[in-house]
């Protein structure tokens, strides 16, 4: 993340009212986002966007991923989780 205020916001974003989300998406952040290419950044973004009981339950395989987010990057954060 080159942009500090970019990186600010990202930051600000992956703090979410449940604390499951908050520790997967602030570690994702830390050590995979910089590994994304510019469109997965864009995705990862546009998930932040989402409520937290909609995007925990993307994340569970509960709902499809949204529009404009490929399964890849879901994939990807469960991954993630499943390691981290």
């Amino acid at each position: 993340m080159s942009d500090d205020r970019e990186a600010r916001r990202l930051r600000w974003l992956c703090r979410r009212g449940m604390k499951e989300l908050d520790v997967l998406l602030e570690a994702f952040l830390a050590s995979g986002y910089d590994d994304l290419s510019a469109a997965q950044a864009g995705e990862f973004r546009a998930l932040l966007e989402l409520e937290d009981p909609e995007l925990h339950a993307v994340l569970l395989d509960r709902l499809p991923p949204p529009p404009g987010v490929g399964r890849g990057l879901v994939e990807r954060l469960q991954r993630f989780q499943s390691v981290g």
